[in-house]
């Protein structure tokens, strides 16, 4: 009898723990986009050549984060049809 009792009850919670796990992820919301200050060639002309390499790949990795981090925003909507 109490074998079938250790049977019975591992089968409950087996189907019990397999059917209770759903995640739900609610849509972020896209924040506003800081106002990043705009330079011309004459104001970066009195930098170095290598300077003015170091402010441009600053930049553009900028960017590039920027938009990795709006496609993961952008991924939480597509769950819900948005």
């Amino acid at each position: 009898m109490s074998r079938y009792k250790h049977r019975l009850m591992l089968v409950i919670i087996l189907a019990a723990s397999g059917c209770s796990t759903q995640y739900i992820t609610a849509p972020l919301p896209m924040p506003t986009k800081p106002d990043m200050p705009v330079y011309t060639d004459a104001d970066l002309s009195c930098l170095p050549d290598y300077v003015y390499r170091w402010v441009a790949e600053r930049d553009l990795a900028h960017r590039r984060y920027e938009q990795r981090l709006e496609a993961v925003i952008k991924s939480t909507w597509s769950a819900h049809g948005l």
